[in-house]
């Protein structure tokens, strides 16, 4: 299983299944591959910024009409 990071900031990571647990930190950017979890049923993963915030943030200097702001998680 790929764990990626494309949230802006560093996120720390839990990811369990049963029986097993794993956890640790992404960078911005980065990834992570734990293959062990592959083809696994019942699979949790909980994502939290390393900031020190227990939310995630955007600052949007100027708003205009149009703008987005999105945040996705998304299992294939």
């Amino acid at each position: 299983m790929l764990l990626v990071n494309e949230t802006g900031v560093p996120v720390q990571y839990w990811i369990s299944a049963a029986g097993m647990g794993d956890c640790g930190s992404i960078a911005v950017d980065g990834l992570v591959d734990l293959p062990g979890y592959d083809n696994q049923t019942n699979v949790t993963v909980e994502f939290l910024p390393s900031t020190g915030n227990a939310y995630f943030e955007v600052t949007i200097p100027q708003s205009q009409t149009g703008n987005q702001v999105e945040m996705a998680l998304v299992a294939p």
